[in-house]
């Protein structure tokens, strides 16, 4: 028997649900940067200034259109909130949390590839410590476990209320 195809209906549920998920994971690691505990060096509030900065300049924009803290809302929520929505079905694990894990890894892993040479950092944040990449993971792979976690309980409430 073949598998159910997936409705518009669905795929838009799967992206609302992971939207607001988005939300909360990144209100979380706000949470945990603006804590004693957050390593200063891997800033990442910071480090978007940066990377504002430096579009700015190479596109001959007068000011950062946005600062750190709206980009940091705006990747946290829109940007990974959908993809990780659209990845949901071909993520591993059979649990949410984890599923979120290893998005986690992906969101970290293109972060370090992406983002940190642009804020100066070197691949992988090499232009700092050794310990920074390990710092970002985790602070990655902590946004997924929220990111899984609250996506799998909106859809435990979405199921029981059709159920």
């Amino acid at each position: 028997m073949p598998a159910p195809v997936e409705t518009y209906h669905t795929i838009f549920q799967r992206i609302a649900r992971s939207l607001i998920a988005g939300v909360v994971a990144t209100a979380v690691l706000w949470i945990l940067k603006l804590s004693k505990g957050s390593v200063p060096q891997l800033e990442t509030i910071r480090f978007l200034d940066r990377v504002a900065e430096a579009t700015a300049k190479a596109t001959g924009l007068p000011d950062p259109v946005m600062n750190g803290w709206l980009w940091h809302w705006a990747i946290g929520t829109l940007l990974w909130g959908t993809l990780f929505g659209v990845m949901l079905p071909i993520l591993p694990g059979n649990r949410y949390w984890l599923k979120g894990c290893a998005f986690g890894v992906i969101a970290g892993l293109l972060t370090m590839l992406m983002v940190m040479p642009l804020a100066g950092a070197g691949y992988f944040g090499m232009e700092l410590t050794y310990l920074d990449p390990v710092v970002s993971l985790v602070y990655h792979i902590i946004y997924g476990a929220t990111l899984g976690g609250v996506y799998g309980l909106l859809a435990r409430g979405q199921h029981s209320r059709t159920a």
